[in-house]
């Protein structure tokens, strides 16, 4: 497919600014259907996403604390945006902590798991945290890269490769719980996803609490145990959970820069811009872990193809102590009818003429919350 690249200003009726930054953004043409990706974790090919188009980027500048977000009224929140960003530094940005300290899992256990944990809480209300996954992207973009391999869930060797010896300390890490990817030196770091998309389908948000780590589902008992009622009496989830005894629940990305950011920016799309028929199933490979096996199991997410009134946002020179909280399901919205039921489209960027730049650094925590 071959594909097409289209500068698209923003729509009538917005304000741009005098000289507005232009991302490029791909999405999946008009009447076609992308081939799902063999490879674990991992979107559809790049030649899948042929429709090319460079977008404004909507700074969301000036960055507010915790403390002053409900008050920032001309700044994107998670509740009408779906995502939202905080000025938030952590015991990690002081000394002795150094960037290669971001890097140690150790350390973020002991230290930035239970910060972000507290910045959930402050930020949503929410009563329980659960960190599931930590993703260290440190790569230059590749169409499969560390998260293909991780846990051992690639494909077989070829028979003239000498399998290596199981390193028990590097299994441990990618298979416990929180799993840590992109740490193991040997298969490198992750690397960015330049396709728009959202993690996780309502019904892919089920599928993951139920199936992704043994000790996700245990968390998650309660609020399986309330739909799995729903369910045997034929009520629709959509529908009936918000009004049932049913913990509130909800899926987030916690998105956060381990240096400046000088390329392949994340952007995020308000969820309020992307209309229903724009939203593309798409099925995603996903290791179970926690279990003995090699058994994987698709999770449902969503692409997407491009329609007017699109609304990218970014952080500007984003910075370490510049946060990213990335809506990736709510039960509460589901009710609310919006499709994505709280997610929001999200995708790194490429900034034209900063190709040279040194690889983009991040940190990725997967959270479930629990009111």
């Amino acid at each position: 497919m071959s594909p097409t690249v289209t500068t698209t200003q923003e729509k009538e009726g917005h304000i741009n600014p005098p000289n507005p930054v232009l991302g490029k953004l791909r999405y999946v043409p008009a009447g076609y259907t992308p081939k799902p990706s063999p490879h674990n974790y991992h979107l559809p090919a790049i030649s899948e996403f042929g429709d090319i188009r460079l977008l404004p980027l909507r700074s969301m500048r000036p960055v507010p604390t915790v403390a002053s977000l409900p008050s920032a009224t001309n700044h994107a929140q998670l509740a009408t945006h779906g995502f939202t960003a905080v000025h938030h530094p952590t015991t990690l940005h002081s000394a002795p902590y150094t960037l290669s300290s971001w890097k140690d899992p150790a350390l973020l256990k002991e230290f930035y798991l239970p910060d972000t944990e507290a910045m959930l809480k402050q930020i949503n209300g929410c009563n329980t945290v659960i960190a599931e996954a930590v993703l260290l992207r440190s790569a230059i973009w590749t169409e499969s890269d560390a998260l293909a391999t991780h846990a051992g869930h690639g494909g077989p060797q070829p028979e003239d490769v000498p399998t290596p010896p199981p390193d028990n300390t590097k299994k441990n890490l990618e298979t416990g719980f929180p799993s840590f990817i992109g740490f193991n030196s040997s298969t490198g770091g992750v690397s960015p996803a330049p396709k728009p998309h959202m993690d996780y389908s309502p019904a892919g948000a089920r599928t993951h609490i139920r199936k992704y780590h043994l000790s996700l589902t245990a968390a998650a008992k309660d609020i399986i145990a309330a739909e799995d009622e729903l369910l045997s009496q034929g009520k629709p989830l959509k529908d009936h959970y918000s009004d049932s005894n049913g913990p509130h629940w909800a899926l987030y990305s916690i998105w956060r820069p381990l240096k400046l950011v000088k390329r392949d920016p994340l952007a995020l799309l308000d969820q309020r811009t992307l209309a229903d028929e724009d939203y593309i199933p798409v099925p995603i490979k996903t290791p179970c872990l926690g279990r003995d096996t090699m058994e994987t199991h698709d999770a449902g997410g969503f692409l997407a193809r491009y329609g007017t009134g699109h609304e990218w946002n970014w952080i500007d020179d984003q910075k370490p102590e510049e946060v990213l909280i990335i809506g990736l399901f709510d039960s509460d919205m589901e009710s609310k009818g919006w499709k994505a039921s709280g997610g929001t489209l999200h995708s790194s960027v490429e900034l034209p003429g900063t190709e040279g730049e040194e690889p983009r650094e991040s940190l990725e925590v997967r959270c479930l919350c629990i009111w």
